[in-house]
């Protein structure tokens, strides 16, 4: 007989048995515990278990009342379970239960919580593809914009460099072709890429500024890398001629193991205060940054303008431009 109620009281269960009058007559230490929690000085019958369960003390919570959950002052959870048996000599008891659910709640709730996160998510990913036909109208916008901004800039100089030089008829129409070229892009804007643009390409606009361009370090390879530089080189060539009066535009390529670094600066005039962005500098900074990339302008002791453009996947570059 001990060692039957050795092995009961040593269960991972709580339980307890009452007879036909509702008496204990079977209880293991775990449920001794637990009834001292109900009520003070234990259950000594199934009426006072039922009663303490419908009204349990301020120490014990009732977590979800048709499971019968319920959690105990050392943080446990517990959920009760009540039956009838009978024995082969057709006696009946009425068994009552308590198993340990703790580690159970605790994976349902943190799998609420996943899927709490889950739902914002989506509803997120559901607002960014409601949005997604204005984010492209908004990024073609940008691009011509940033083309048209390059362009007129580029020709207006140019033709105050021919006016101020007095040249001949053939060059005067050769600017005039850069005004036709300058027009015609807001009429071809669908046709706009960023990878139209090219550090050769940008080195010919800047000489055409009467502006050399003289490169240093290892070129980027990548397209983004080359175009975001390109676009760079032409905005500083440009405010180069129309702000500081220089003839050359310093370029520095450093390639570091996740991005690669350019500097900007050229030889002319110092500036007298710090710079503000423009135009054609605020729509820069916006295409570096939308790429990942940062921006920094100095204008002491000379101007200085630093880009860090981060390592891309060039097929992934390739699908934002179109």
């Amino acid at each position: 007989m001990d060692r039957i109620k050795e092995s009961f009281d040593s269960l991972p269960i709580a339980a307890c048995f009452f007879d036909k009058n509702g008496v204990v007559r079977l209880i293991n230490r775990r449920m001794l515990a637990i009834a001292n929690w109900l009520q003070k000085g234990g259950i000594q019958s199934l009426a006072e278990m039922q009663s303490a369960l419908q009204a349990p003390p301020a120490s014990v919570c009732c977590l979800d009342p048709r499971l019968r959950i319920y959690r105990f002052p050392d943080g446990t959870a517990l959920r009760f379970a009540q039956e009838q048996i009978t024995t082969k000599a057709g006696v009946r008891y009425t068994q009552i239960t308590a198993a340990d659910v703790t580690e159970l709640i605790q994976k349902q709730n943190q799998l609420k919580a996943e899927n709490a996160k889950l739902e914002k998510t989506n509803k997120r990913l559901k607002r960014l593809l409601a949005q997604m036909p204005e984010i492209i109208r908004e990024e073609e916008t940008l691009a011509m914009k940033l083309r048209v901004h390059d362009d007129i800039g580029h020709s207006i100089l140019a033709a105050r460099r021919v006016l101020l030089q007095h040249t001949d008829l053939k060059e005067i129409r050769a600017n005039a072709a850069l005004w036709e070229r300058s027009i015609s892009v807001l009429y071809r804007s669908h046709q706009i890429t960023a990878r139209s643009e090219s550090l050769e390409a940008a080195k010919k606009r800047a000489e055409e500024l009467g502006v050399r361009v003289l490169l240093a370090g290892d070129e980027p390879q990548s397209q983004h890398m080359r175009t975001l530089s390109a676009l760079a080189i032409c905005e500083c060539a440009a405010n180069c001629v129309r702000h500081a009066d220089g003839t050359e535009l310093y370029v520095r390529f450093w390639q570091k193991p996740d991005c690669m670094e350019v500097s900007l600066t050229n030889n002319g005039a110092v500036p007298r205060g710090k710079i503000t962005e423009g135009g054609g500098l605020s729509m820069l900074r916006q295409r570096i940054e939308e790429a990942g990339g940062k921006m920094e302008i100095w204008s002491i002791p000379r101007f200085k303008l630093m880009l860090s453009l981060p390592e891309q996947e060039e097929a992934a570059y390739e699908s934002d431009d179109r």
